[in-house]
């Protein structure tokens, strides 16, 4: 009986843990357009319009492709982790590609923001498509 209860009790944990991941790979699938970014040592703010570019990034399962004025600019792999943040505590970031680049995300109604995780760095705002 303690064997059954002990079983149930890791295949609850076990199935949490995966459908979570599963729920936040999943509020990132999609297209995203970018709308700005703010950032850098000088504190500036980009846009579409200052910038000339049009950006739109798009998720699925594993893969981020990024497109540039309607042109794939680049499809890497990704994944999700929960790791320390130079912002402060545990948060979710995607790790990009063999080059392992980390962004914090936070998704909020139909909006993405993307933190680059390091200082005087810049955070992006998208809108879902």
């Amino acid at each position: 009986m303690k064997n059954s209860i002990l079983l149930l009790i890791v295949l609850i944990l076990t199935s949490c843990n995966n459908d979570s991941e599963i729920e936040k790979s999943k509020s990132l699938v999609g297209k995203w357009k970018w709308i700005e970014s703010s950032g850098g040592i000088d504190g500036r703010i980009e846009n579409p319009t200052t910038t000339g570019k049009s950006i739109l990034i798009e998720f699925s399962d594993s893969t981020i492709k990024t497109y540039e004025n309607g042109l794939l600019k680049a499809e890497e792999k990704f994944q999700i982790q929960s790791q320390n943040s130079i912002f402060g505590g545990q948060r979710e970031m995607i790790i990009i590609g063999s080059n392992k680049s980390r962004q914090s995300y936070k998704v909020e109604s139909n909006n993405l923001y993307l933190n680059q995780e390091c200082f005087d760095c810049f955070q992006s705002k998208y809108i879902k498509q």
